[in-house]
């Protein structure tokens, strides 16, 4: 059980943004359909691990965790039985999540008004780039370009260097955005059956990386320099230590630094980084942070997958199927969460969702495969 058991989410994300939006809602045990389609299937499944595989696209790691505990329709939205079919579950279901391009929805036939005439109390996430009206609505969008024109990547330097991205090894906004859009969802369903009325949420991805700069724009908007830090910091850096390792240090408290100095140890950065530079990593970082100092080392992936990695072990679990995922980072009375399921495979559940649960014929089922609208492979692999 969890706190959305009972509520049924049909899934149109992809990538990150939008899957991993679902995955969290059935992390909290909402029953979420992943709805593919044999012209179209989710980027990530390209992702695949072994290229001899003949049905690579169920294999794909990266689709692996961002459609943890979901079930599989692949249905051909192009076609007026597909789109009836995917209508039908719209009716019985209470979320829709998407993250197409601005547009995308309204040309399947499966717009926010046609959601609402067959269900007047939907509540449709739309994760969009830029949001989905005003000036760059249909402005094509990536991690990258999001974090450039947010003003984000103006950050992710050193003073007087050049702006840096976050690459595709962390997905930025991505990963956050799902995290936003999945609270917002659960508040308009909320909303939703408590006055019976639809709800479109629009997330802005590119308002989102904005927001997260927000006091800094706000600095500048007031002629300050947003980039100068608090002028009650003495240092903030980091350091190459004896091992080949950087720590990263963070004196908050001018107390702090005088607790240092009172041991010899400067804060001026030049005086920090000699004495790091002859200590090993964790060592340096004990000292330091015995004396009221924030000090951790750089730590890699494959430090973080160990057993003995840092924190409570929640960096990697077990998955369903035995195959290790991305642990869930928060426990609920002292428990962690688990990963409630596998991904789905590729139209995986489409007999289960139309005739089980849309109470379709098993003919007319055998009909819909035949012709093509039901699907368990890609057209174009």
């Amino acid at each position: 059980m969890g706190p959305l058991e009972g509520v049924r989410v049909v899934d149109f994300g992809i990538i990150t943004a939008g899957a991993s939006t679902s995955a969290i809602l059935a992390d909290l045990g909402a029953e979420v359909i992943k709805v593919e389609g044999p012209d179209y299937i989710d980027p990530f499944r390209y992702w695949a691990g072994q290229a001899d595989d003949p049905r690579w696209w169920d294999h794909s790691p990266h689709f692996r965790f961002t459609n943890r505990g979901k079930r599989g329709l692949c249905v051909d939205l192009k076609s007026a039985e597909g789109r009836r079919l995917l209508l039908d579950l719209v009716a019985v279901s209470d979320i829709v999540v998407e993250n197409f391009r601005v547009g995308v929805m309204e040309r399947l036939g499966v717009g926010f008004p046609a959601l609402v005439a067959v269900n007047p109390r939907v509540v449709l996430g739309s994760v969009s780039s830029q949001g989905v009206d005003g000036p760059d609505a249909l402005a094509v969008s990536f991690g990258s370009t999001l974090e450039a024109s947010s003003g984000m990547a103006s950050f992710v330097r050193y003073p007087g260097g050049d702006p840096q991205v976050s690459g595709q090894a962390l997905n930025y906004p991505d990963q956050v955005a799902s995290l936003f859009a999945a609270g917002m969802l659960v508040a308009a369903l909320i909303d939703a059956r408590r006055d019976g009325l639809p709800a479109h949420v629009d997330l802005s991805q590119r308002e989102l990386s904005a927001y997260f700069i927000g006091e800094s724009i706000l600095c500048a908007a007031q002629g300050g320099d947003p980039y100068a830090g608090p002028r009650d910091r003495p240092l903030e850096g980091l350091f190459r230590s004896a091992d080949g390792r950087w720590l990263a240090v963070t004196v908050e408290r001018p107390e702090t630094a005088e607790r240092l100095g009172a041991e010899g140890l400067s804060t001026e950065p030049e005086a920090l980084a000699a004495w790091v530079a002859a200590r090993p990593a964790e060592a340096a970082a004990g000292f330091l942070r015995a004396r009221g100092a924030a000090a951790e080392p750089v730590r890699r992936a494959e430090d973080m997958a160990g057993a003995t990695g840092p924190g409570r072990g929640l960096a990697v679990a077990a998955g369903p199927d035995g195959e290790p995922v991305k642990g869930l980072p928060w426990t609920l009375d002292g428990a962690a969460a688990a990963v409630r399921g596998p991904a789905p495979t590729l139209g995986g559940d489409n007999r289960a969702i139309v005739v089980e649960l849309l109470g379709r014929d098993p003919a007319e089922y055998e009909h819909l495969v035949a012709a093509g609208v039901l699907a368990d492979a890609p057209r174009r692999p």
